[in-house]
């Protein structure tokens, strides 16, 4: 744009998002610097194998692949009132429930990822025809407390979120390569969407940075939409979940090995078959708080089934 040229209200609404200049309109003072607790759900999207894709594509191509990702997934977030934050690379993260309010911001946040889920299925499908490699998404959302509002200096300064569910909101994100599952939700979320959505237990882990645990669940699809067989495979994991956490390894392997058939290719029970490989050789303390502490060397542990 050239020196001395009016900014417009569009190009306000390029950097700043639609939602938050929108709401700026109607209350200025949503710009000042300062923020509050407010209940919030947080999302953090990002694709897997990009960075490979940049290794041999030519910049323009990089820059127009990563703009059109950009442009499909910030449409689905702001159809359902969501407020994309900031860029990181090739990932995004973005706030539902502010700085607007919106009571069914947990329901909304999920409708969202399911829908980027979906929208990135195409995605890979049409970046293959044009030769380029595969790629596939992972997507953690956390509902509760968070600082959200206009934080920086007098001269530059962003909406953002900050506090313990932004960190637990990327461990969950990161951990959708362990479990193969491609949406990972806290467990507020899940209570909060379980009626309109089918989760299933992943684990209990430990949250980073603090000394508290916490059970994390899969997104697996609103419930009108999930077939049944998909709904048969939950059944006997949570079964086998139960069993595992029981210590009844031969069990637990069975209902594993069983839900793994249905789908032909079940991350989170391959997993649990490994961990019942290892924990017949060296089981877990007495004292087990069901916190695997080296959950990301696991899965490489022992032949894969």
């Amino acid at each position: 744009m050239p020196f001395g040229r009016k900014v417009s209200r569009d190009h306000l609404v390029r950097y700043a998002g639609k939602l938050l200049v929108d709401t700026a309109e109607k209350k200025p003072e949503i710009l000042k610097l300062g923020a509050s607790r407010r209940n919030v759900t947080l999302a953090y999207l990002d694709i897997w194998g990009f960075t490979e894709v940049t290794s041999y594509a030519s910049p323009d191509a990089v820059v127009n692949l990563l703009c059109e990702y950009f442009s499909r997934m910030t449409n689905l977030i702001r159809g359902n009132l969501g407020f994309v934050d900031k860029f990181f690379g090739d990932a995004i993260f973005a706030i539902f429930g502010a700085p607007v309010d919106d009571a069914e911001h947990p329901l909304h946040a999920c409708k969202a990822a399911y829908s980027a889920l979906r929208e990135t299925y195409k995605m890979a499908a049409e970046w293959q025809i044009k030769g380029f490699g595969r790629i596939s998404q992972s997507i953690g959302l956390v509902t509760g407390p968070a600082i959200v509002g206009n934080i920086g200096t007098e001269e530059r300064a962003m909406y953002t979120a900050i506090g313990e569910a932004v960190n637990l909101t990327v461990q969950l994100q990161q951990a959708s390569r362990l479990y193969r599952s491609p949406i990972i939700v806290s467990r507020e979320t899940n209570l909060a969407v379980k009626e309109q959505f089918l989760t299933r237990e992943l684990d209990i882990v430990k949250v980073h940075g603090s000394d508290r645990v916490t059970p994390i669940f899969e997104l697996v699809g609103p419930r009108a939409d999930v077939p049944d067989q998909n709904r048969m495979m939950v059944e006997i994991f949570e079964r086998g979940l139960k069993s595992f956490r029981e210590r009844d390894w031969d069990r637990a392997e069975k209902r594993f090995t069983d839900a793994d058939k249905i789908t032909g290719d079940d991350g989170p029970s391959r997993l649990y078959l490994r961990r019942c490989a290892l924990y017949r050789k060296h089981p877990p303390p007495p004292e087990w708080d069901m916190v695997h502490a080296h959950t990301l060397r696991l899965g490489e542990v022992g032949p894969k089934p």
